[in-house]
């Protein structure tokens, strides 16, 4: 399948679906492969999506595959929801279902032995709370996996990571849904939501303190400027400090009405600039070896003035894949597009990473 992102401004009719595009709570808004009209436009338009994976011939051949399949995610992200709801209403939660979905997330990431994230997941905005856990209990466990956490640990760190805001379920909706800057009683407000997730999971059979724990301190600093306790180094969880490092990049890489999302490249100069700061350099060293820079899709400008489309990215040399060259030093079309393996060519090196769309 060839894919590239386009920001939902940028899309016409006609235009083919490359990747599902799902809803607030999981639902296929709309299957790969289907064609655009002006309703589905307008109804994604409707459903706050910022941007879509479309079918591109310049890709063509290239597949961009999620780290997890897309059942497992789709039943994480009703999970989730399921979860919140039932203790927003005082509900109990079916805890063997939550342990199944774990499992599945856990093993899934265990089975591959080479991954790297380059897949942007594609949501609806208007209610993002519950696939914006998934994803930061995705990116938590494979970083714990280049960490070389045990089975169990990887487990404890998927669980507490699903729930890591799970506090918001007792949030007032003015202050989670609020647009303009909060003020800073409604602040002081939502910083008690690590405390009120801490309490929710303690109490709930079978989650242990290791769990609750990384709610409770995922927005803790580790120069010790954080809260809600104010804790510093590695007397914050080491499972919290995993969480918080994948907290902010998923934040910081997801679409957002009126708000451009960052590329990985300029998330990452984010992360390593505050390590030591807000972060664990060492886990931000893990989690930098798990994240494409340059995903497949990007398009890139190459410092010899050609103009070109990432078509693979390697692990092991982040700032090295393989580019399909598509506009000579003038910005003609060259066809047929040849491609370009930096990992074999360190006089060439990508400059500019082009807006998408």
């Amino acid at each position: 399948m060839a894919t590239k992102v386009l920001q939902l401004n940028h899309v016409r009719e006609g235009m083919k679906v490359a990747k599902s595009i799902y809803g607030p709570h999981g639902e296929i808004l709309l299957a790969a492969g289907v064609s655009l009209n002006s309703f589905y436009i307008k109804r994604l338009e409707e459903m706050e999506v910022a941007a879509i994976y479309i079918e591109d011939e310049a890709t063509e051949g290239i597949v961009i595959n999620d780290v997890i399949s897309e059942k497992t995610r789709i039943e994480a992200i009703k999970l989730t929801k399921e979860c919140m709801n039932n203790i927003k209403l005082q509900s109990s939660v079916d805890v063997a279902k939550v342990n199944q979905v774990i499992t599945d997330i856990v093993d899934e990431l265990l089975s591959n032995n080479n991954i790297i994230v380059q897949v942007l997941e594609i949501r609806a905005l208007n209610d993002h709370t519950f696939s914006h856990s998934v994803n930061v209990a995705v990116l938590s466990v494979i970083t714990g996996i280049a960490l070389g956490f045990d089975y169990k640990k990887l487990k404890d760190l998927a669980l507490g990571a699903l729930f890591h805001d799970i506090g918001k379920t007792l949030m007032p909706e003015s202050i989670l849904f609020k647009t303009e800057p909060l003020t800073q009683k409604e602040e002081e407000i939502w910083k008690k939501h690590p405390l009120l997730g801490f309490d929710i999971l303690r109490k709930l059979p079978t989650i242990n303190l290791t769990n609750a724990h990384i709610a409770l301190e995922h927005h803790e600093r580790y120069d010790g400027k954080g809260f809600p306790r104010g804790l510093s180094g590695n007397v914050i969880s080491e499972l919290a400090r995993v969480v918080t490092v994948c907290n902010q990049y998923d934040k910081m890489t997801t679409y957002q009405i009126g708000q451009p999302r960052m590329k990985p490249f300029q998330a990452i100069e984010v992360l390593i600039g505050n390590s030591s700061k807000f972060f664990d350099a060492d886990i931000v060293r893990a989690f930098l070896g798990i994240i494409a820079i340059f995903p497949i899709g990007s398009k890139v400008t190459l410092n010899i003035g050609v103009k070109g489309i990432v078509i693979e990215a390697y692990k092991n040399y982040p700032t090295r894949p393989k580019v399909r060259v598509l506009t000579d030093k003038n910005g003609e079309k060259i066809f047929p597009p040849y491609d370009i393996d930096l990992t074999d060519m360190p006089e060439i090196c990508i400059i500019k990473v082009e807006e998408e769309g």
